[in-house]
């Protein structure tokens, strides 16, 4: 049997049913469509004992193998130091997932499909190459952003590069980050934006969604979703609450550690909802009036496709995608909302109040988040994956 192997810590799990969703709705897609069997390894960081705090707690109980929402999902361990391995962390990822790469390799010709290029993707074409295997990397943000910029790092990602069958990123910034750092031509970079589920995510009744969400019936709500992390930038909307009109409040799907800092910014403003599955994020969309995503860096933010496709104006830094998505190359109100020079608080607030003035056309945001659909993205992996498949086979 023919199958696509998944190689990414990006991916849910039973303990973590919200972390790396966009993987999973990309991936089941693509294996529906190609027929192909798929199985997915999803490293897990292994921390001793007096560390096993916070997020890698939770790790600590993802079980090593699962059969998660339809797919086989193997979770080996490798160990790692907060802060201080990530330059050695492709190669610790590498020699945790080797068993299971070895016993799936000799069961027919597989494709080895990474997300995330450090350390998942550097790890997975180093076992490729042991295993005689093509493989695939994609880009998806912080990989690049953030990871791609320590000169080890970059020359790791370099190294492997070229023997891939097929470089991808999300969004066509990172696309040419991407090529930059692995020195290798733009065109050898293809863009494979993710799509939007434009069934889950669509407008609707916003009353009957503040209730079901226990959200007030009144006012105007901001809807923030992601991490609560500095780089997402929610502590800036918090500032901003003061001097916006008392009706307007912050409604927050995520967690993280500035949630208190985020809490003493805007106070009582500010509705915590923690994290919810997709089908609630989707309820929130409806039930808001308005999202807001100041971020540092994205890469191509699925919010915001999914605010647009349940008719919801955005307001966002210009960072990654997100000009991309809203069709806008300059900052200012726009159509759909505003785009925000990113790092200026001050005009992230002022746009966010003119924004707020004004109202956006739900059909119109609708009809542009239509273009952000799965058809196009899964036909060209369903053809890469195949391709790939073939040549392993020969």
């Amino acid at each position: 049997m023919k199958t696509i192997v998944t190689f990414s810590n990006l991916f849910p799990s039973s303990v973590m049913p919200v972390h790396g969703v966009f993987v999973r709705e990309r991936m089941r897609r693509v294996a529906r469509a190609s027929g192909l069997d798929w199985v997915v390894v999803a490293p897990v960081p292994e921390v001793i004992w007096p560390l096993r705090r916070g997020i890698y707690k939770d790790w600590s109980r993802v079980p090593a193998r699962e059969d998660y929402e339809g797919v086989t999902v193997h979770h080996p361990r490798y160990r790692h130091w907060p802060g201080l391995s990530m330059r050695g962390q492709a190669d610790a990822v590498a020699r945790g997932a080797r068993e299971i790469m070895v016993e799936l390799a000799a069961r027919g010709p597989v494709v080895v499909d990474a997300h995330y290029v450090w350390p998942d993707g550097v790890a997975a074409a180093r076992l490729a190459a042991e295993l005689s295997l093509p493989f695939t990397i994609t880009a998806r943000g912080s990989d690049i952003n953030v990871a791609g910029q320590d000169s080890v790092v970059a020359r790791r990602i370099a190294a492997v590069a070229p023997r891939a069958f097929g470089l991808f990123a999300v969004s066509r910034v990172l696309g040419d980050r991407f090529a930059a750092i692995a020195g290798v031509p733009r065109s050898s970079v293809g863009e494979v934006r993710n799509g939007v589920d434009l069934e889950r995510f669509c407008p609707g009744d916003g009353a009957a969604a503040r209730a079901a969400l226990g959200l007030p019936a009144s006012g105007r709500l901001l809807l923030g979703v992601g991490r609560l992390v500095a780089a997402k930038g929610f502590l800036v909307v918090a500032r901003a609450l003061a001097a916006l009109p008392g009706d307007v409040r912050l409604v927050l799907i995520g967690a993280g550690p500035e949630r208190a800092a985020i809490a003493a910014a805007g106070g009582d403003r500010v509705l915590f909802l923690g994290e919810r599955p997709p089908d609630d994020v989707a309820l929130a969309c409806r039930a808001c009036d308005l999202l807001v995503l100041p971020s540092q860096r994205e890469g191509w933010p699925n919010v915001v496709t999914e605010a647009l496709a349940s008719g919801l104006g955005v307001v966002a830094t210009d960072v990654g995608g997100i000009p991309q998505i809203l069709d806008r190359a300059e900052p200012g109100v726009c159509e759909f909302g505003a785009l925000v020079p990113a790092g200026d608080e001050a005009a992230f607030g002022r746009l966010l109040g003119e924004a707020l003035q004004r109202r956006v056309d739900g059909a119109r945001a609708r009809a542009l988040a239509e273009r952000y659909g799965w058809d196009e993205p899964v036909a060209l992996l369903c053809d890469v994956f195949q391709r790939a498949l073939a040549e392993a086979a020969a």
